[in-house]
């Protein structure tokens, strides 16, 4: 199966956080054995480089999460997607997402129909995707 995955859920799974929530860790874990397949969007790889960089995750460094992010990029069992036009395009229409971070993930989302791998209650709550974290939650 596909998914597409947010900033803090591949953070937390690059720096194996407890805070992952226990679905999403399985999904991780298969997708590293070659059982599922994690799109991340450009906007979460841009998100996760400034996180580093800024010092917000204890114990992350750049010289640890870049070396992470070409190994994604060469793998099959991760897809680095970049930002289209027809992505921020569609984005207009999905305001219950005030971010435009996860705006543009939840579009990626929705365009390719895949769930979202995140813990985010507004993309949770929205209705507009199915979410996983704790345990598959469907759209309503």
């Amino acid at each position: 199966m596909e998914y597409v995955t947010d900033a803090h859920a591949l953070l937390w799974h690059l720096y194996q956080s407890p805070r992952l929530g226990p679905a999403a860790r399985q999904i991780f874990s298969e997708a590293d054995s070659g059982q599922n397949r994690i799109r991340v969007p450009a906007v979460v790889i841009a998100e996760v480089l400034m996180v580093v960089q800024k010092g917000r995750l204890p114990g992350a460094s750049l010289n640890h999460l870049l070396p992470q992010l070409r190994a994604m990029a060469e793998s099959d069992n991760y897809s680095l997607s970049a930002l289209l036009p027809a992505t921020v395009i569609a984005s207009h229409e999905y305001t219950r997402i005030p971010d435009i971070f996860d705006r543009l993930i939840v579009v990626e989302a929705v365009l390719s129909e895949c769930p979202v791998i995140t813990r985010d209650p507004i993309i949770r709550e929205s209705g507009l995707v199915t979410t996983v974290w704790d345990d598959v939650s469907q759209v309503d």
